[in-house]
């Protein structure tokens, strides 16, 4: 009994500590500049708890219906959050600096979505380049 006690309390004060990681982001660490006046598709608290769902429902609507939008695709969503970093390069998928690797990193989830999406915007070729390589 005394065993069951501690060890209850040891994974509340864990689930406590990684809860607190998780939700105590500053509401301005969106990897969005404040000053382009940019915001998110939906609110916050919004993306922050149900973004799995849309990005799911979003692909069910795309992949099964063959309705494509843009509000919740994933590609918008890398386009705006994943920036280069100083020396002008992209966040690697798994590292802590990758948007949405450092909240999942963190709160110890794992997900599959850059098994098959791109991890990183996609540079935009030019209608010039695009001729000469075919």
């Amino acid at each position: 009994m005394f065993k069951v006690g501690i060890v209850t309390y040891l994974i509340t004060i864990f689930i406590l500590l990684f809860s607190f990681k998780a939700v105590s982001h500053n509401d301005n660490d969106h990897g969005i500049s404040a000053a382009s006046g940019d915001k998110c598709v939906e609110p916050l608290e919004i993306i922050r708890a149900k973004h799995h769902i849309l990005l799911n429902a979003h692909s069910h609507e795309t992949v099964v219906k063959g309705i494509r939008t843009t509000q919740h695709s994933l590609k918008n969503c890398i386009n705006c959050h994943i920036q280069p970093t100083a020396d002008g390069t992209f966040p690697e998928k798994n590292s802590e600096e990758h948007f949405c690797s450092g909240c999942h990193i963190s709160a110890a989830v794992n997900f599959t979505c850059f098994d098959c999406h791109a991890s990183k915007p996609l540079a935009k070729t030019s209608n010039a380049s695009r001729n000469k390589n075919e």
